[in-house]
C-alpha cells in the first residue's frame, strides 16, 4: 500500500505522459478520449516494456541482472520525453529506497543510480524495491499499472479536462484493462520487450514546443 500511495516521492505526478501536449492541440478531450488515452498509455506503453520490467526485476537475485534490465529499459524508451520521466522518477524512488528497506540488493541498486553507475529507470527500481519489502510479481506490476494510470489522471484534472469525481470513476473502469495487461506482462520474456504507442511517443515529442507548460514531460 506505501508503494502505491501518491505520496510516495517517485516523482510520478510531475509528468504528463503527452496529455498535457495533446490537450494544448485539441483542447479538451471527450472522457471517452481520455479514457481511451489512458488505456493506450498503460496498456500499449507502459504494460509491456516497463510492466514486464517490473516482473523481471522483482525475480532478479542479482545486481548483476537488474543492470542488464536497466539497459534494456534505456534501449526502448524513444523519446527524450519518456526517458526523461522514466529516469527521474527511477532516482527519486531511489532516494527514499533505505528509508523503506534495509534490503542488500534493493539499497546496491539505489545506490548506484544515485551515483549515475546506472541510469535507474523506473521499472527497475520499483521492481527492486517491491521485491524487497515482500509484493509478488503479480502485486508489483499492478502497482506500477495502476500508479501509470492514476498519474494520467491525475494530470488531466489539474490540466483541467477532468473533473476528480469522473478521474476516479475512469480509474475505476479501467482496473479490468489493468488486470488483462498485468497478465500479459508477468508472463512475457525480456525478448518480448516494446512500447506500440506511436501517437502518444508524437505527443511527446511536441510537449516541449509549447509555450508554457506545467507538467516536466
Amino acid at each position: 500500500m506505501q508503494l502505491a500511495d501518491s505520496a510516495l516521492p517517485a516523482g510520478r505526478f510531475a509528468h504528463s505522459a503527452g496529455l498535457e501536449a495533446l490537450v494544448g492541440e485539441s483542447g479538451s478531450p471527450s472522457e471517452t478520449e481520455l479514457s481511451e488515452f489512458v488505456a493506450s498509455h498503460v496498456c500499449d506503453a507502459v504494460a509491456p516494456l516497463d510492466g514486464v520490467v517490473v516482473a523481471h526485476a522483482v525475480r532478479a537475485r542479482s545486481f548483476e541482472e537488474l543492470l542488464v534490465l536497466d539497459a534494456c529499459v534505456a534501449a526502448r524508451k524513444l523519446t527524450p520525453g519518456t526517458r526523461l520521466a522514466s529516469t527521474r522518477c527511477g532516482r527519486q524512488l531511489a532516494r527514499a529506497t533505505d528509508v523503506l528497506t534495509d534490503d542488500t540488493l534493493a539499497n546496491e541498486l539505489a545506490g548506484a543510480v544515485r551515483e549515475r553507475a546506472t541510469e535507474g529507470h523506473l521499472a527497475v527500481v520499483e521492481g527492486s524495491l517491491a521485491r524487497a519489502v515482500g509484493l509478488s510479481d503479480e502485486e508489483a506490476v499492478l502497482v506500477s499499472l495502476r500508479g501509470a494510470a492514476s498519474g494520467a489522471l491525475s494530470a488531466a484534472v489539474r490540466l483541467g479536462a477532468i473533473s476528480a469525481h469522473s478521474a476516479q470513476r475512469l480509474l475505476s473502469q479501467l482496473h479490468p484493462s489493468i488486470v488483462r495487461a498485468c497478465a500479459l506482462a508477468i508472463e512475457a520474456p525480456l525478448a518480448d520487450l516494446h512500447s506500440s504507442a506511436p501517437e502518444l511517443e508524437i505527443l511527446a515529442l511536441v510537449h516541449p514546443r509549447g509555450d508554457a507548460r506545467s507538467f516536466t514531460t
